[in-house]
């Protein structure tokens, strides 16, 4: 019976790569009080399936602060609650919200007298937030079958108001990493005998952790990475023509019907280079006409899966950047506007070759650096994710990103004091150009890495004062 199973879970797997986030309504949780547990079991675990509910209203205003509690578990999976714990911590501190120090969390349970009624409100009341996040760990097992092995991580998360214990969100998911697979010969049997091996050993403990982390974070309205995004790649310089196509790019595509193929490819492209077509869609209807003429003209898929990703629809960019990697393979834009696709998309890991690719064909070009970075701190992999940062940051001290995401890589690696150095850099850049948002994200990731004690006595105070007269203003 098992080797049937172990099958299916890997032909199933293989075909969910990319994360679905299933929300249920607030009639359907009301009617199923129990459907967050038990909906979706063997879904969720082959096809990367994240299920959340959300309260109607977490989605019209965003929590003013949160403070992650301590996830319960079994005895034996007491490390893997404490790591799950931290990294939806660390995932958190980029959304700009503001997060309660974990240790001050700890502290105060420590100190709260559970006789004076509800703890997880006296808590609450104790630390000044009265939203906290509460769990417990599904799942944190490894399996190896010989040619197929699995790294799982599950956890059940929910945000609540601890003062009348309303909830405000739930989510529950299942991190999987595959190794190995259904051999199809001896050298694919040795092979797969040594990949199933090698996934249970090294970092990929960490990763799950994180793919588990982030994927809850990123189902949580109003927070998730809303005030900074990566940039989708460099907006490219289009030769400046006169105007004198059709009004519609519909229009113009069909007044092509007369010229041969080589005549329509040629003014396909000029059309695309030139600064004619502003409008996406557009640029889409004629990037896919290019296509359709001659299916080896990599400017084609790159400017449809461009255009495709700047309407936010990186799952149709995706085949199309793809396409143009394969076509071009040493073009830097390319392999970066790949890469990007893929982070949208939930896929870090995947997008980690095409982004290296990019930083190596560019010269170490900062975009391509910012997100290399970005998925490195995404799965966990903090000193590389330094790197990263670090070299951005030697070209351009004030890079806001950088500064940013680079503190938190390096408090990943508990290099606390240049963590703290980095996001008092950015405090302090954010005031003098008038950025109070940017300065208060800085000043909330402090606090809740609990790096604040580490700044000179009575400089965090003048700093947040400055922050607070630039709201004021």
């Amino acid at each position: 019976m098992k080797l049937p199973l172990i099958l299916m879970i890997f032909l199933l797997g293989m075909t969910g790569c990319a994360t679905r986030y299933i929300e249920r309504s607030a009639d359907y949780a009301d009617r199923n009080p129990e459907s967050i547990k038990t909906a979706d079991t063997i879904i969720e675990a082959v096809n990367d399936v994240v299920i959340f509910e959300s309260s109607p209203e977490l989605k019209s205003s965003p929590l003013p602060c949160l403070a992650v509690f301590p996830i319960t578990s079994r005895e034996i999976d007491i490390k893997a609650a404490e790591s799950i714990r931290s990294a939806m911590h660390a995932h958190l501190a980029p959304t700009g919200i503001r997060l309660i120090a974990l240790q001050r969390v700890d502290s105060a349970i420590k100190s709260a007298d559970p006789s004076k009624g509800d703890l997880n409100a006296s808590v609450a009341q104790l630390i000044g937030c009265d939203n906290i996040m509460l769990g417990e760990v599904t799942e944190d097992t490894s399996r190896f079958y010989g040619v197929y092995s699995e790294v799982r991580a599950g956890a059940r998360m929910k945000i609540i108001r601890a003062s009348t214990g309303e909830l405000l969100w739930q989510g529950s998911h299942t991190a999987v990493l595959r190794g190995g697979g259904v051999p199809f010969g001896m050298v694919s049997l040795a092979m797969n005998v040594v990949f199933a091996g090698l996934n249970l050993f090294g970092d990929q403990g960490v990763r799950v952790v994180h793919d588990l982390a982030r994927r809850l974070v990123l189902s949580i309205p109003n927070l998730a990475y809303q005030d900074e995004s990566l940039p989708i790649t460099e907006s490219p310089t289009l030769a400046e023509v006169e105007s004198h196509s059709p009004q519609t790019a519909y229009g113009m595509i069909a007044s092509l019907e007369s010229l041969t193929p080589d005549q329509t490819r040629l003014r396909l492209t000029e059309e695309l280079k030139s600064n004619r077509w502003t409008d996406l869609r557009d640029r889409v209807l004629i990037a896919d006409a290019l296509v359709r003429v001659d299916d080896g003209q990599p400017i084609g898929y790159y400017e449809s899966a461009l255009a495709r990703m700047q309407l936010s629809e990186p799952a149709m960019a995706l085949p199309n950047a793809q396409r143009a990697v394969t076509l071009q393979p040493e073009s830097a834009d390319s392999q970066f506007l790949l890469g990007r696709i893929q982070l949208a998309m939930d896929q870090p890991q995947e997008a980690i070759a095409p982004l290296v690719k990019a930083v190596s064909l560019g010269r170490g070009k900062g975009i391509h650096l910012i997100a290399l970075g970005t998925a490195y701190n995404q799965i966990g992999d903090y000193p590389r994710a330094a790197s990263s940062f670090a070299k951005v940051l030697a070209r351009d001290a004030d890079n806001g990103y950088a500064l940013l995401h680079g503190a938190i890589a390096q408090a990943g690696m508990g290099s606390s004091k240049e963590a703290v150095r980095m996001l008092r850099r950015s405090m302090i850049v954010g005031i003098a150009r008038m950025d109070p948002s940017r300065a208060n994200r800085a000043l909330n990731i402090l606090r809740a890495m609990d790096l604040a004690k580490l700044m000179p006595e009575g400089e965090i105070d003048i700093l947040e004062s400055k922050i607070k007269s630039l709201k004021v203003s």
